[in-house]
């Protein structure tokens, strides 16, 4: 039996980092623009640098990526609440008293 350990070159395609280019697009589209645009711009270079062979610059790409796409969702997700009380507050929702 032989006990040699695989070699591991760049970084093999089932090892590249999570691009979350998807989430990205989803938060641009459905949260908040600024933030998800960012998250987008780093799910890009995390495929770049993966396809350069640079797995720890990709690594960090997509770390920081998944942080603005969390970022992205989080403040979407407050400035949709902070509408909705704001418009509750104005009156903008009839209440069901009748006439």
């Amino acid at each position: 039996m032989s006990h040699a350990v695989p070699s591991q070159g760049a970084t093999p395609e089932s090892q590249a980092p999570p691009t979350y280019l998807g989430w990205a697009i989803a938060t641009m589209a459905l949260c908040f623009l600024p933030l998800g645009l960012v998250g987008a711009y780093h799910s890009w270079r995390t495929s770049e640098c993966s396809a350069a062979g640079d797995g720890a610059e990709a690594a960090q790409h997509s770390m920081k990526a998944r942080r603005w796409i969390v970022a992205a969702f989080v403040v979407g997700a407050l400035v949709d609440l902070g509408v909705l009380v704001s418009l509750g507050l104005l009156g903008a929702f009839p209440s069901g008293s009748g006439q």
